[in-house]
């Protein structure tokens, strides 16, 4: 099996070092490393050309013309890699060393599976792990493991790439992309071992409550779901959220038509299924936008309707209410 990995950079210099050890000292090494970085104005390309004159496997370093973004980058380094198994890889965090053997083995005994996942152990800036991994703060948060989407945490197969790529222009989130189309035909497996540190700091992109490096309690997103129910920018949040699910409805329309034969009822179930999303999510922006009077009757009308089924119950009730 060739393993490639993908690894997208921007300003790195100061964490990735660790990290291109990190593959060196695997007990299974990949094949190739694809680096595609995003206009760095550090030595972040400096770092990989001379890791790349040692490295015991193939590195290609390519720099973007132009900044396209997290997802862009992620999207460019995906679509220049050859291996059957693609391992995402952020420019901050560090592989333990079995990792890509262990996973190898996971894809091995799950061959149906499109995305395989581990879990990874929570790390301040300076790499001292805080006693938590990603997988055990969403399950003390009460999320399922839906809500586990990290990029750094996948492994993809080339069947799901082959049909699945370019991600559509516009969609933010390659990882969002990858294991919402894998969840949809039940073709993600989660492996509760801990293969790496994901490193937190100031710079990382993602601000998901789970990702604390102190313990989430349901407690926790609690109040957390009560303090954003009167931000200002709450409306803005959810037309972007509207937004990007139209990006992924239209997307899976795309793949509906390329896509291998087996998956494109389940691809068209997954379709409707988002287009019904949509339409709830539009029917409760309707209701944000009467008085509070009305508002109350509109949203216990739509809950007994079912329009909050695919929502959070009388949590989204309450958040549509506030408005």
């Amino acid at each position: 099996m060739k393993i490639s990995i993908a690894m997208a950079t921007y300003n790195g210099a100061r964490y990735i070092q660790d990290q291109l050890q990190s593959f060196v000292a695997q007990t299974r090494q990949p094949n190739e490393l694809i680096i595609t970085d995003d206009c760095s104005i550090d030595e972040t390309e400096t770092i990989v050309r001379e890791f790349a004159k040692t490295a015991p496997f193939n590195v290609k370093f390519y720099r973007n013309e132009m900044n396209l973004g997290y997802t862009g980058n992620f999207n460019s380094a995906l679509m220049k890699t050859t291996g059957d198994l693609v391992f995402l890889s952020d420019q901050d965090d560090v592989w333990f060393p079995e990792k890509i053997r262990h996973m190898i083995r996971v894809a091995e005994s799950n061959p149906e599976a499109l995305v395989i996942m581990n879990d990874a152990a929570l790390t301040d800036s300076y790499l001292n792990y805080v006693g938590l991994t990603k997988l055990g703060q969403i399950c003390s948060a009460g999320f399922s493991q839906k809500s586990f989407l990290m990029g750094c945490c996948c492994g993809v197969r080339r069947e799901l790439l082959d049909f699945c790529m370019p991600i559509p222009l516009g969609f933010k989130g390659h990882d969002n992309w990858l294991v919402w189309v894998a969840d949809g035909l039940d073709a993600k497996v989660v492996d509760e071992a801990v293969l790496q540190y994901y490193r937190r700091h100031e710079s990382n992109e993602s601000q998901f409550i789970a990702n604390r490096t102190t313990k989430v309690t349901r407690i926790n997103v609690l109040m957390h779901l009560l303090k954003s129910l009167f931000q200002r920018d709450s409306a803005i949040k959810v037309q972007i959220q509207l937004e990007q699910l139209q990006f992924f409805v239209d997307g899976l329309s795309e793949l509906g038509r390329k896509a291998p034969e087996n998956y494109r009822n389940q691809l068209k179930a997954l379709e409707e299924q988002y287009r019904e999303s949509i339409d709830a999510m539009k029917c409760r922006v309707a209701v944000r936008d009467k008085w509070l009077f009305l508002r109350i009757g509109a949203a216990i009308s739509l809950f007994v309707r079912g329009g909050y089924r695919n929502a959070n119950g009388l949590r989204s009730v309450i958040r549509d209410i506030v408005g």
